[in-house]
Order: C-alpha cells, then structure tokens, then sequence
C-alpha cells in the first residue's frame, strides 16, 4: 500500500550549505539558490520530496566554488550524483582529486565534500539526490507498509571504498535520470512535481537494489593536487598564447609532468586531447571575433589565433564549425 508523505522545503535539513549559498526563491514545493563569487555564477533549484530526501539540480557558470557545504554531524548520507553537461573536479580525500564526466553517475557518501570544487570548462549541469540514510529509511517504510529495500545497505554496498563509485553506460539508469531532468524543465514550481520524484526515488533504489556491483563499478583515475595544479598550468599555457605551438615534450619539459602522465591527465579534466583542445579553443574564439568586430579581416583574425596561413586556418575553422569563417560571418549577420 502506498502512503502520501508530505515534505516542506528545507535544503537545511541534511546539510549546512554555507553562507555563501543564498535562497533567491523559496515555497512549498522547491527553493531556487544562487552561489556566486568572482569567476562566475551558479543556479541551484532544489525540492525536498519527502523527509530525508534532497533532490538538487545544478546549472553552474564558473570556474570553482568555494563549498561551505558540511554535513551535519548526525547525519549519515547516501547520495546519488549525475553530470548531464561539462565536468567537475571534487576532492574526494586529503589533496586527492577526481573528475566527474559527462554521463556519468557517481553514489557516494559525501563525507569528504567539503572545500573547492572545480569546473574545468566553466559549465557543469547535473543533478543530486541526497539521502539521509535513517530519515528516509522511515520515510518509505511509512509509504509502502514496509519497503523492501534497505538505503543502509545500499550504502555500505555502493560506499564501502574512500572512492565514490562510478558508473557509465547502463541504459536502466540513464532511462531513469532522463526523466529527472524532462521533470524538472516542465513547470518545477508545480506541486506534482514532489510526488513525481517521490517516485522516481522509490524507482532509482529499487534498481540499484537489483543491480550487480562488480558488474557495473567503473575504474576511474584520481589526481594529486601537485599534477591537477600542473594541468591547469599547461592549459593556461596553451590557451594564453595562441601565437606559439607547444609540443607535447616541451609541455612535459616545462612543468616536469611526464608526457603519457600529462596527456591522460589533460583529458580527463578537460575531455579532449592537448591538441584538439587547443584547436576547438582557438576556432571557438575566432567564431567569437568574426561576429564581434565586423570590419575585421579574416587574415588579421587567423593571425591572433595562431595561424600565419589563412588557408590553414579556413580549412581548421571548417572541421570545427562545419563552414568558412567567411560563410560563418555571412550567417550570424543574418541572423541579427
């Protein structure tokens, strides 16, 4: 039998998310929050879908968050962690660090969220479920006579390593989060929208609960903050001065990293190889400077970006964009 269970909006409940998150918009169905500092913005919307559960969606724009988020120190969390766009980098132990892709899911305990989170591509949208293990154990016991599934146990399984651990490609849960976020862009103010992800809740526990560990726990590589700290040095090396090309062994020269190290390390913060990257960052800004200054000339803008041949260059700017730069300028204008 399946109980109503009611819940009012308190983000506060299972965690103190620091003075640095202010509440924009708040009822009884969801709270809207804002985090701001001096890279950016970010835009939480939050609903408490029955006691003991958290559900937060995060559409950040900026280069780090300074987290003031700690767990209360009677609270025991089981918490569900999806990226739909961009990256994030999370401390997951003392100067060890980790990188969340995009499509990835991650279930974790989160007793080492605390501190600066980074997000390499200054985007990241994602979604939460965080879970206080006893409250929300009553919680569904009270909805269903009894549930069958244990959130305790489900966290000892899950959460029994210092790592969070990492899943990607399963289709179950990939059909599962979708509807998190198909849910949560259709009117979230609306009241249906807590008894719609009470649901989607039950469904998520239920399938982790059938799930098999081994079978689906992805190995992910995790970072010290010397080579993190090295990595972003080198992307600012590669994106400050576009006039010079690095090699990959002048790179691992310079900021004494070894290539294969470097290479790895860059993709996974950054998602794309050294050079590709560099690339896609230099026609990203040409696009940017086609549009913005009008009367400039094209040869002038492929010099800026580091290419001395502008035939070159218009056959790079064509394999990122998928036209001319000249065709490119003729389209946005249009659009205006």
């Amino acid at each position: 039998m399946h109980r109503k269970v009611q819940g009012d909006v308190n983000e506060y409940d299972i965690a103190d998310l620091g003075k640095n998150v202010k509440t924009m918009v708040k009822n009884e169905n969801c709270s809207v929050l804002m985090l701001s500092d001096s890279t950016g913005e970010g835009v939480m919307t939050v609903y408490q879908v029955m006691p003991g559960v958290m559900i937060c969606f995060s559409d950040m724009h900026m280069e780090k968050c300074d987290s003031e988020f700690e767990l209360r120190k009677d609270k025991r969390v089981f918490c569900i962690d999806h990226c739909r766009e961009g990256r994030i980098e999370m401390e997951v132990k003392p100067r060890v660090f980790s990188i969340m892709q995009e499509n990835e899911l991650r279930l974790d305990n989160r007793e080492n969220h605390k501190g600066t989170s980074y997000y390499p591509l200054r985007h990241y949208h994602g979604v939460s479920v965080f879970m206080d293990v006893d409250e929300t154990q009553r919680a569904l016991d009270e909805m269903f006579d009894g549930f069958s599934v244990s959130v305790a146990e489900l966290r000892q399984r899950y959460c029994n390593q210092e790592k969070p651990y990492a899943i990607r490609n399963d289709e179950g849960l990939k059909r599962i989060i979708s509807s998190f976020y198909q849910r949560n862009m259709q009117r979230p103010e609306v009241s249906e929208a807590k008894e719609y992800y009470q649901i989607k809740v039950v469904e998520m526990l239920l399938y982790l609960e059938a799930m098999t560990v081994e079978n689906t726990r992805e190995s992910r590589p995790y970072y010290y903050k010397t080579q993190m700290e090295k990595i972003k040095a080198v992307h600012e090396k590669i994106t400050g001065d576009l006039k010079t090309r690095w090699t990959i062994e002048e790179l691992s020269s310079m900021y004494d990293i070894p290539a294969t190290t470097m290479k790895k390390c860059f993709k996974d913060v950054y998602g794309d190889s050294i050079y590709s990257y560099q690339k896609r960052y230099r026609m990203n800004l040409a696009a940017s400077m086609l549009i913005q200054d009008e009367n400039k000339e094209i040869q002038e803008i492929a010099a800026q970006v580091g290419y001395e041949n502008p035939g070159k260059f218009s056959v790079a700017f064509r394999s990122i964009m998928g036209v001319s730069p000249a065709e490119y300028r003729v389209r946005k204008e249009g659009i205006k």
